[in-house]
């Protein structure tokens, strides 16, 4: 058993037991893992010839996150205010305007790239109620996960034509092809049997089809966003969080963009 499956063995029964615990128990787990996260991305913009304000950022995850937790969707502008104005501050009256739109663009770009998300997760949770949160959540969780097996498996069994080589030269169509139906898949597999073991309220078919879709598009498109980042610092991982997965970015970076569009998707249509 290789790194990466023994890693992904350890992760994946307690990422389930977190989400299934509550909002508290995920509240707690996404402040953790968000700080460690925006710091590894601020890390990379470093090596990339960039300096964010870490300190600025770190305070925009804490805030998305409380703000999740609350519910208070409405005051994402507030958020995003307060960062601008703190970076300008400290980028004009600290370090003297050095790079100053670079910095302050990146900085702001790390908190709404990794603090958004998890503020998303938050309120997905909980949004129809406490089990359909649970379903929703669940399912884009899972369909991230089926479209990353099924994209490095199908990749490496039958890969031929190159995706994006000069972002991720591993990654191939057929692999995202495969990826996309693994998601699919487990996306309305999912659906289906919490419906039919009434763990949360039966969602049509075509709306599991299409969330399934837009879950695992998205999640593929966050996956090359971030190779496209180590690419620019020249860095293989972002970190060494997990032994044969890489930081937590390298894990999360699927779901960073997966969950939002989730999320914004069931307020739209399925509430």
């Amino acid at each position: 058993m290789n790194q990466r499956v023994a890693s992904a063995l350890i992760a994946i029964p307690f990422a389930l037991l977190v989400i299934v615990l509550g909002r508290a128990y995920l509240a707690a787990t996404l402040l953790i893992f968000g700080i460690l996260a925006i710091r590894e991305f601020y890390k990379l913009a470093q090596c990339s010839g960039y300096g964010p304000l870490d300190r600025v950022g770190i305070v925009g995850v804490i805030a998305f996150v409380a703000l999740g937790y609350i519910g208070l969707e409405h005051t994402t502008g507030l958020v995003l205010t307060v960062i601008v104005l703190m970076s300008l501050t400290w980028q004009t009256l600290v370090l003297g305007g050095q790079n100053s739109i670079a910095n302050v663009a990146i900085t702001l770009l790390g908190s709404v790239y990794v603090g958004l998300p998890m503020s998303t997760a938050l309120m997905l949770r909980c949004v129809g109620g406490e089990h359909a949160g649970l379903g929703y959540l669940l399912m884009a969780i899972l369909t991230v996960w089926a479209t990353d097996i099924g994209a490095y498996y199908g990749g490496r069994l039958f890969g031929k034509h190159k995706l994006a080589p000069r972002v991720s030269p591993n990654k191939t169509v057929e692999g995202a092809i495969l990826g996309l139906a693994g998601g699919i898949i487990a996306g309305v597999v999912v659906r289906w049997l919490g419906a039919v073991l009434m763990w949360w309220p039966h969602l049509s078919l075509s709306h599991s089809l299409m969330l399934a879709v837009v879950t695992s598009i998205t999640g593929q498109v966050g996956d090359l966003a971030e190779s496209a980042f180590k690419r620019s610092a020249e860095v293989k991982d972002s970190g060494i969080f997990m032994p044969g997965h890489g930081g937590i970015l390298d894990r999360i970076d699927s779901l960073l963009l997966a969950i939002p569009v989730v999320y914004y998707y069931v307020r739209l249509f399925l509430s």
